[in-house]
């Protein structure tokens, strides 16, 4: 019996050894359909996931510069014949529309959002003029040449007592218009 059991073992363990076949390392590249660019509106359009919305939303710019390989998109779409294309970046709270050339080179871009939280330089300014005002919604615009933002606005809509008011910041060179309902 101890000979059979140990035979069978035996057997067992020559029989797995010799069925191990080692095959090569295989690497498989893929692209999602996504990332293609459309031929005929050479346009990009990207959906956020909602775990990558905050970061998003903070600095769309840096955002994209940091998780947009454009060098390689570039290189993906060489087939396509354009002279520039765009990129939409879309979040639940707003989206980044940046042009770039067919180089790579970004040319423009304009990113709305809705109901972020605002700067502190502007949440003060917004107390400073109306200090018992509470925010209830905001719609941030952005437009910049290149990497560099050109003008920013900020539309606030504050509710004072029983009134409620819009207020429109421009951050950049600090003009304030205010606008009632």
């Amino acid at each position: 019996m101890k000979n059979l059991i140990f035979g069978m073992f035996l057997f067992g363990f020559i029989a797995t050894g010799n069925s191990q076949i080692l095959l090569e390392e295989t690497k498989i590249e893929y692209q999602p359909v996504s990332l293609a660019l459309d031929r005929k509106s050479h346009q990009l359009s990207i959906e956020l996931p909602e775990k990558l919305s905050g970061e998003f939303q903070q600095n769309p710019l840096a955002f994209m510069k940091t998780r947009f390989n454009v060098q390689k998109f570039l290189k993906d779409n060489e087939e396509t014949d354009y002279d520039a294309f765009e990129v939409f970046f879309k979040s639940k709270k707003g989206y980044l529309k940046a042009s770039f050339n067919k180089t790579g080179d970004l040319i423009s871009s304009n990113q709305k959002f809705k109901n972020i939280p605002l700067p502190q330089d502007v949440r003060l300014e917004v107390f400073r003029l109306h200090r018992n005002a509470m925010i209830e919604g905001t719609k941030y615009t952005a437009f910049s040449k290149g990497w560099d933002i050109t003008k920013e606005i900020y539309r606030i809509k504050i509710k004072d007592g029983d009134k409620t008011r819009r207020v429109r910041i421009n951050r950049n060179n600090d003009q304030l218009s205010l606008a009632g309902f």
